[in-house]
Order: structure tokens, then C-alpha cells, then sequence
């Protein structure tokens, strides 16, 4: 206790040191608690359910035709569900989105069909009546619904009476059957509500393989791993290649396979190598922000020798001493821990705009219990690091020395001047660091932002719908809909074009399938032909300003009972007619050689990507034409004569007017669709540049300080020197060789820590290297032209010192 009451007393003798100090410690501690906020939330916070670690996603892959990552179809899930033993419950389940319209007026919700394994495999109870059993997946049973917490509160206005009663989705009743708890979400907080998945038994045939729209997760049994059920799911598929040989051509051409992955893994691929740099950053800031107060600390430490020399002449022992050097730095430390949490609390608020919670989880970064122990952590584990180094130099002095020389100056000053220029140095080479990953960035940002997504996104409104199977039963009443919904849309005012797709753009749809051209066999050993699949309405070219290259787009006479045709993009044409012209070539849209359904090419158009900017498009696009292969999940793209987000409201009205239960959900700008892409990128560019601009302010303050030090502790020299005839012009050169030693060699350890990390960075860069020569050179000029102008400041001082008062001084 008497070493606390010492430190706060010593606190209180130096109030500016204090401030600086705590100032200091509060915005990097509290920059670190914020950013790991956001990690934590994202990347580390178990699911709300039991055991989180243990679920796995079983997807499908075909690696030689260029899809990573599929879905499962019902047979797949069928067969990893008895064969998997590793798994101790597996379920599959499907988004759709379902119309609500039981009161007022009509909303999109995003539902989930799931098996009955559900629930059960996540270990989770509803809040209220139950989930679903095998009776519920029957064909024949009634038909019935799980609400989440916040439907619940928002449509039903949390009232009990819900469990058991009808609700309508899709113009159908569904029977409330359970509520689940407020805490529960899955696969993420977009499913507000689950069905049950029912299968027919042409579902679970073999025809049903590659008709992949689901999802399959399981639980590993305790002790399980991820290796074993990779190794059954193998073991599956050769079994299946075995006992289907008319698959088996496609299934090694395709390198058709399951993968096993971890569910989180999974769900936060996209972001976790960013936010892991982001994290990194804010620490580089944090280690230099704490070797700023610990050269505070060894100018303390200096100012105290005569103190301290009188203690140890007293008896206070060595180690009696460093204990209270200790405590008050932990003391400091503490403090600026405590005052850092209120600096996040303040960042987390102001992260919205930096685009955090869209990414995947970012919903939940908050100040919880973890985010509380790491900035405990940070304020201890720092405190001690970097305030055991100067009690250990101040504790090492000579006593009588001290005693002997405390009435000019602290004889520990050259002895701390080493420990303080390697501090300044570490600061340097991690500022530089820091710095040039910033540049690289931001150089790559704008690169990215810069590339053309095959298409004209401006002054572009989207907006999604899908039309209930009851009442659109046939393509005839959906074909009506989707004519007269394009014409009211294209007579409003500022519309110069609108039209339909079944998958949009940069809005996280897709849709792909094998393909079969007529008079072209794929070499042996080669997959059959791959591609995007897109239905379109005739002006969806032209609303989107997707480019034509060749030929004629959709018309008005590509009906149903016109001739069955499709417009393929430009890398289809590359691939399979190189230097030709393919107008009037002829696909087999099934290619599966078993139910034909040829079309003739009549246009080639530019690609386009679909998922985000960075994409190199090498795979196939193939638009078909609505009005012969009508589907009821549809995208609207309305191009504009003003801006887009204007007619929100009159494009809402008009689906209402075409049909009172139609609502539309999702309405977004192209740009803003676009914009979205970019925010895994964005932020941590921000973030980085801010951490970066700290980072170089308190290298300089660094750089400052120790030559400031140096002047003071080096006046009798200066003195003699300008005493002897030295110009002021000597002097300044005397302290800037000094700093500028600094610079260099902080600069060298940067760059060659740098380099050894580029191969990281690299991963994260688009359209420049890591090892780009401008950043590179810029990064060293501009932290040099800071460290210049602040060893100018003590440079200046030390020629206005008066010869002769520094001489009298010794």
C-alpha cells in the first residue's frame, strides 16, 4: 500500500509528465480495445449455442472448373449424414425469401428451410412452444413456422398468442409452432423465421445430384476432428463414383469432391486476414506509444537520481527500489488502461461508419467481458514491459556518484541516452512499417476502386422480389406479371430503362450449371463446359449498361413459342470460338444428353463481374431470356434519369399496384451495391492511415525527446565548443548528425522488418506489389521529413545556450 500511495503522490509532484503520459496510453490502449472489439466479435465469440467450435460445413467442390465452394444436393446430404460417422447430428437447410403479409402491409422476410436436425444439433430450445419434428418435414403435414425473437417483438408484438395460430407467407397458412430466444441467430441475423425442409422422393433420388441450393452443416462428436470427416466424406465419394460410372466422367474431369471446413472459419474467410493486419497495426501503435512513456520514464527516472541515491544511502535496497519504480509505472499503466476503455467505448460508436457491421457478425462488436480483460491485459503486460526497463537502468546507478554529481546534473544521463535512442530507433522502424502498409492500401484501394465491373452502375436503382408459387403456379401468370411490371416501371418518370434478372450483380446471388455445345466433344479428360447462369428480361442489358459486342440482345419476339435462344458474354466466345464468330452456333442449355434443349446464339456481350471488384472474370456467363425460362426470384434494375434513390418509393407503389400482396425487399443503388464490396477494404485502410498518422506523430515526439535530452545532458560540451569558436551552423549539425543517425537506423530495421512480412501483405493488395518502389521511397522521404522538423526544435535551442552560463553550470 505504501508503494501505491508513493506512485499517485509522484503522480500528482509531475502533473504535465502525467498528462502526457496518460494521454498517450489512453488513445493507444484504447484504439487497441476497439479494433479487438471488432476481432473478437468476428472472428474469436463462439456462436450462441452450445460447442460452436465443434459444427463444420460440409460443402461441395469441383476445383478444375473453377468453383471452389458449392452447395450440397439432397442425395449428398443424405449420404454424409449416415456416412460421416465423425459427426454426431448433421441438418441441411436453404434460404428463400417468403412474402408476410398477415397484417397491414406485405414484407419480404429471409426464411430458412432446414431438416428437423436442426435445432436439435445446434443443442438450442425455443423461447417459447417447439421446433420442428420428422412429422413436420411430411409431405403432407400441415404446414409450420419457427419466428425469431425479433419477428416476434415486431410483427406480433411479443404477445404469446402467436404459438398456434396462422399466419400467411406466400398466401399460405403456416402454424406458429415456437418462438426462439432473443440471443439465438442462424446462420446469421438475415433469418428472421424457419420452415421445415421437406424433401420428396424425387429430391432424394440420384437424378437430384448437382442440383446444389443448400447448405449441409454437422456437429463433430467429442474427440472427432475435421481430418477424420474429411477422410468418410472422401471414402463417400469414391463409393459413389464406383456404383454411378455415368457420373463418374464429370465427377474427375470437374475434380468433383466435399470439403470439410470449420463453421466459423468458414463464415469470416473474407475478412480475417484484414482485420488480423488491422489488429497488428493498432499494436505496432501501441509498442510505440509505450516506448514514448518509457523514455518519459527514464527522464523521470534521470530528474529522481539524487532522490533515489539518498533512498538506496538510507537503506533501501536495490530491489526495494525497483519495486516502487515498478508499481508506479503499473500505476500509469493502469490508469491509462482505464481511461483507454472510454476511448473505445467512444471509437466503437463512431466505427459504424467505417462499415464494420456489414461484415460478417460485425452486428455484435460491443464492450463485453473479453474486450474488458484485454485491455486489462494490455495495461499490465505493457506496464511491466516497458516500466521495468528504466527501474532496472535507474536502480543500477552508482550511489555515492549520484550523491557526488546530483547538484548540476543526473549522472545516469548518458548512461539512460542508449536505452532511449534504442527506443526511438524501435519506434522508427515500427512507424515505417506502419506507414508503408498504409500506403500500399490505400495505392491498392484506389486501384481496385477504379476497375470497371463490366457494367454502368450509375444512376442504377435494384430492387428484389419473389413471387409466391401458389398464386404464379404457372409461367404463363409469372410471364404477365414480370411484362406488366416492366412496363408500368419504364412509363415513370426520369425511367429510361428497366428490367429483370433472376441473379444481380455484387448482391452475394449466384447461379452457375454444365452446359453441353453442339459439334464440340470436350478433350479426354477435360470437364464439360461451365458457366454463370443468368435469366433476363429483354432491356436488362440495357438498364444495366452491360456493353453488346456482337449480334442482337433480347427482343419483344423472344417469346415462349419463338425459337429458344440465348446470349452468351465475351469470355464464352474466347474460349470456344478464338477468332470466330459464334452468331448462330447452337448450346445444349441441360448438356446432360438426356433431355436436350438447344438455343441459338444471337448476341455476345462484355463480361461482367459478379461478386467484387478483385475478380479476374475467367468464367462464362449465359443469359437466357425470361420470357422463355421464367423464374420467380427476380432482381429489378431500373436505370435512371436523375438519381436512383428517388424513386424508392414510386417503385414500391408500383409492384403494390400490379399486385397489393407483392411486396419488394432489398431496394439498393448499384453504386451502393458496389460500395458495399469495398468495405473490407475501406475500413482497414482508414483505420491503418489513422494509426499510421499516430504513429509517425509519436515517433517524432520520440525523435524529440531524446535529442532534447541529449542537448541537456551534453550542454557543458556545446558550451566548450562555442566557446571556442564554433558557428551556430556547427551546432545545429552536431545535434541533426545525431538525429538523423536515428532516422537511418530505424529506417533499416523498418524496411528489413517490413520485407519480412511483405509476402502477408502482399495477399491483401490488388493491382501492386508489396514491394512497390514509389510507396517505398515515400514512406522512408515522408517519416524523415518528420523526424527533420523535430530535431530541428532541440537543434535551435542548443545554438541559443550561452557559452558561458553552460560553462558556470559545471
Amino acid at each position: 500500500m505504501s508503494d501505491l500511495r508513493s506512485a499517485f503522490r509522484q503522480l500528482a509532484k509531475a502533473p504535465g509528465f502525467a498528462v502526457v503520459a496518460l494521454l498517450t496510453l489512453a488513445l493507444c490502449i484504447g484504439a487497441n480495445s476497439a479494433i479487438f472489439s471488432v476481432v473478437n466479435a468476428i472472428l474469436l465469440k463462439p456462436y450462441p449455442f452450445p460447442d460452436s467450435g465443434q459444427l463444420v460445413y460440409l460443402t461441395n467442390t469441383y476445383p478444375l472448373i473453377g468453383l471452389a465452394r458449392a452447395g450440397v444436393s439432397i442425395p449428398d446430404y443424405l449420404d454424409r449424414r449416415a456416412g460421416v460417422t465423425s459427426l454426431a447430428e448433421s441438418a441441411v437447410f436453404s434460404g428463400v425469401s417468403l412474402n408476410l403479409a398477415d397484417t397491414g402491409t406485405p414484407e419480404q422476410v429471409n426464411a430458412l428451410m432446414a431438416s428437423p436436425s436442426l435445432f436439435p444439433m445446434l443443442q438450442v430450445s425455443p423461447l417459447m412452444g417447439r421446433t420442428f419434428t420428422d412429422v413436420d418435414a411430411r409431405p403432407d403435414a400441415t404446414k409450420t413456422v419457427v419466428l425469431s425473437y425479433s419477428l416476434w417483438q415486431a410483427h406480433f408484438a411479443g404477445s404469446a398468442a402467436v404459438v398456434g395460430r396462422d399466419i400467411r407467407l406466400n398466401g399460405e397458412p403456416f402454424m406458429v409452432i415456437g418462438v426462439m430466444p432473443a440471443d439465438f441467430y442462424f446462420p446469421s441475423l438475415r433469418a428472421q423465421l424457419w420452415i421445415p425442409f421437406v424433401f420428396s422422393d424425387k429430391q432424394k433420388s440420384d437424378d437430384e445430384r448437382g442440383n446444389e441450393y443448400s447448405t449441409m452443416v454437422g456437429r463433430l462428436k467429442p474427440g472427432a476432428t475435421i481430418a477424420q470427416a474429411q477422410r468418410q466424406t472422401d471414402e463417400i465419394q469414391r463409393r459413389n463414383a464406383e456404383r454411378l460410372p455415368a457420373e463418374k466422367p464429370f465427377w474427375v474431369s470437374s475434380g468433383f469432391g466435399g470439403i470439410v471446413t470449420g463453421f466459423l472459419e468458414q463464415n469470416v474467410e473474407s475478412v480475417r486476414a484484414m482485420l488480423w493486419l488491422l489488429q497488428g497495426g493498432v499494436m505496432a501503435a501501441l509498442l510505440i506509444g509505450c516506448a514514448n512513456v518509457a523514455n518519459l520514464l527514464l527522464a523521470r527516472a534521470s530528474a529522481r537520481e539524487r532522490e533515489l541515491a539518498i533512498r538506496s544511502a538510507l537503506g533501501a535496497g536495490r530491489g526495494r527500489l525497483f519495486r516502487q519504480l515498478i508499481t508506479e509505472s503499473l500505476v500509469l499503466f493502469v490508469i491509462g488502461g482505464a481511461l483507454g476503455l472510454v476511448v473505445a467505448l467512444w471509437s466503437i460508436s463512431a466505427m459504424g461508419a467505417f462499415g464494420f457491421a456489414a461484415m460478417p457478425r460485425g452486428f455484435g462488436v460491443q464492450l463485453d467481458a473479453q474486450v474488458f480483460l484485454f485491455t486489462f491485459a494490455c495495461a499490465l503486460v505493457t506496464g511491466l514491459a516497458f516500466g521495468a526497463l528504466p527501474a532496472w537502468v535507474a536502480t543500477r546507478g552508482n550511489t555515492a556518484d549520484a550523491l557526488k554529481d546530483a547538484g548540476a546534473r543526473a549522472t545516469a544521463g548518458r548512461r539512460h541516452l542508449w536505452l532511449r535512442s534504442a527506443l526511438v530507433v524501435s519506434e522508427i522502424a515500427l512507424s515505417l512499417m506502419l506507414l508503408a502498409t498504409a500506403g500500399l492500401l490505400l495505392k491498392s484501394f484506389e486501384r481496385l476502386h477504379d476497375v470497371s465491373p463490366g457494367f454502368a452502375p450509375e444512376n442504377v436503382l435494384t430492387a428484389q422480389f419473389t413471387l409466391p408459387a401458389a398464386k404464379y403456379s404457372t409461367p404463363e401468370k409469372q410471364a404477365a406479371f414480370c411484362d406488366g411490371l416492366v412496363a408500368r416501371l419504364g412509363a415513370l418518370p426520369g425511367v429510361i430503362s428497366a428490367g429483370l434478372t433472376s441473379t444481380l450483380p455484387f448482391s452475394g446471388q449466384n447461379s452457375q450449371g454444365s452446359y453441353a455445345i453442339v459439334g464440340y466433344m470436350p478433350p479426354a479428360g477435360q470437364p464439360a463446359p461451365h458457366g454463370m447462369i443468368r435469366h433476363v428480361s429483354p432491356d436488362y442489358f440495357r438498364a444495366l449498361g452491360i456493353p453488346l459486342l456482337r449480334g442482337r440482345r433480347f427482343g419483344r419476339q423472344d417469346t415462349a413459342a419463338a425459337e429458344k435462344v440465348v446470349v452468351i458474354d465475351r469470355v464464352l466466345a474466347d474460349r470456344y470460338w478464338p477468332g470466330a464468330d459464334p452468331i448462330g452456333q447452337r448450346i445444349d442449355r441441360n448438356g446432360d444428353g438426356k433431355n436436350p434443349d438447344y438455343r441459338t446464339i444471337i448476341g455476345v456481350v462484355a463480361p461482367v463481374k459478379n461478386g467484387n471488384l478483385e475478380e479476374n472474370v475467367t468464367k462464362e456467363t449465359l443469359y437466357f431470356p425470361l420470357a422463355q425460362l421464367p423464374v420467380r426470384n427476380l432482381t429489378l434494375v431500373v436505370k435512371t434519369a436523375t438519381a436512383a434513390a428517388s424513386l424508392v418509393a414510386p417503385v414500391r407503389e408500383t409492384v403494390l399496384g400490379l399486385d397489393p400482396e407483392q411486396p419488394v425487399f432489398d431496394l439498393k443503388t448499384m453504386d451502393a451495391r458496389l460500395d458495399e464490396t469495398l468495405a473490407k477494404r475501406r475500413a482497414p485502410m482508414l483505420l491503418l492511415g489513422i494509426f499510421s498518422g499516430i504513429a509517425l506523430l509519436l515517433a517524432a515526439l520520440g525523435v524529440y525527446g531524446v535529442l532534447a535530452f541529449s542537448v541537456g545532458q551534453r550542454q557543458q560540451e556545446i558550451g566548450i565548443r562555442m566557446a571556442l569558436g564554433a558557428q551556430r551552423a556547427d551546432i545545429v549539425g552536431l545535434i541533426l548528425r545525431q538525429g538523423v543517425i536515428l532516422v537511418v537506423l530505424g529506417v533499416a530495421l523498418g524496411l528489413a522488418g517490413y520485407f519480412a512480412l511483405s509476402r502477408v501483405i502482399g495477399q491483401l493488395l490488388y493491382g501492386v506489389a508489396p514491394t512497390d518502389l514509389a510507396t517505398l521511397l515515400l514512406a522512408p522521404a515522408i517519416l524523415a521529413l518528420v523526424a527533420l522538423g523535430a530535431c530541428l526544435i532541440p537543434a535551435r535551442r542548443a545554438t541559443r545556450l550561452d557559452p558561458l552560463g553552460a560553462l558556470r553550470s559545471e
